[in-house]
Parts: C-alpha cells; sequence; structure tokens
C-alpha cells in the first residue's frame, strides 16, 4: 500500500478528533464564552490542515474520474483547504475579522467559497471512488453535500437559519464521523492480507 494510503489514515482521526473537539468547544463557547471559542477555531484550523491527506488517498486508489479531471480536483481541494486554513488562521491571530452572526461577506465569504469546493470533492471522490470503496461511500457523499449546504447558507442566511443549522450539523457531526470511518477503513485495507 502507497505511503499516500498511510498517511491518510492518521490524517483521518486527526481530522475526526479535531472536528469533534470543535463541536464540543463551540458548543462551550455559546454557554461560557471564551477561550473554548478560539479553542474550537483552532481545532478547525487542525481539521482542514489534514483533510488534503486524505484526498492523496482516494488519488492513491483511484476512481472512476479521468486522470486530467481528478488532477484538477485535487488541485482543487488542495488549493481550497490551504485557503481555508490561511484565512482561519489570519482570523485567529487578529488580522482579519470575521462575523459569524450575519452572511458570509469578506474572509468569511472566501471561507464558505472554500469549503464548498471541499464539500464539493468530498462527495465527488466518495461517489466516483473505485470499487475499493464500500457502501462507505454514500456517507461521504452526504458529508460532502451537507459540508456545500453548510458553506452555501452561510452566504445566503444568518447563523440563525434552518440551512446554516442544519448544514452546520453535517459540517461539524458528519465530517468527523467520515473521517474516523475512512481511517478505520483505511487502516484495514492496509493490514488486509494480498
Amino acid at each position: 500500500m502507497n505511503a499516500n494510503v498511510r498517511r491518510a489514515i492518521p490524517a483521518a482521526y486527526v481530522v475526526g478528533v479535531a472536528g469533534f473537539v470543535a463541536m464540543i468547544t463551540i458548543i462551550l463557547f455559546f454557554s461560557a464564552g471564551q477561550p473554548w471559542g478560539t479553542i474550537s477555531d483552532l481545532a478547525l484550523l487542525v481539521m482542514t490542515a489534514a483533510i488534503p491527506f486524505l484526498m492523496l488517498a482516494f488519488w492513491e486508489l483511484g476512481g472512476l474520474t479521468p486522470t486530467p479531471l481528478a488532477l484538477v480536483a485535487q488541485a482543487s481541494g488542495w488549493f481550497a483547504a490551504g485557503a481555508w486554513c490561511a484565512t482561519q488562521l489570519a482570523f485567529v491571530i487578529g488580522v482579519l475579522e470575521i462575523d459569524y452572526t450575519m452572511p458570509a461577506t469578506g474572509a468569511f465569504a472566501i471561507q464558505a467559497l472554500t469549503l464548498i469546493v471541499i464539500g464539493l470533492w468530498i462527495a465527488g471522490a466518495n461517489l466516483l471512488a473505485g470499487p475499493w470503496l464500500s457502501a462507505l461511500r454514500w456517507l461521504g457523499v452526504v458529508t460532502g453535500l451537507g459540508v456545500v449546504l453548510y458553506a452555501a447558507a452561510t452566504l445566503a442566511d444568518d447563523k440563525d437559519s434552518p440551512l446554516v443549522l442544519a448544514g452546520g450539523i453535517a459540517y461539524l457531526v458528519l465530517l468527523p464521523l467520515w473521517a474516523l470511518v475512512m481511517g478505520f477503513y483505511l487502516a484495514r485495507r492496509v493490514r488486509a492480507p494480498r
């Protein structure tokens, strides 16, 4: 099994654990205030920074997409993850202001657009993955579409919108869950006798 797939296993666990930390700490932020918001922001940064390693595993294991299109999807996913992380880091250190209570504009709109790309990558990569991916593909498709829903809804509505809340569940629950399941699935593939 290729090194990219082996690296994706701990990365998947990082995405999952960091995502659940982000979910728990954002709940604590809304009930108790800081420092939980900053911890949640940092956990989301770690989560998103680890996603490209999963992208490489999907590339390595192959799928139904012709190589030029797969390369464009891979590059777009990496660029989107990098742009999201750069924007998030700038927000955490105080260089950028992001108002999550209003429809996304400025840096928040950049984050939303990059999350749309990431969500489309997750949905598409899972849908078009080769026979190596079992029924788990449908969890990935739903997860990716949920991330797209969250990001698109933040562009149009405020944080209390039902679509933002439904998409937020996909972003903070389904995405970490999908990543953890992918980590276990890839680890089992690596250990399986050939």
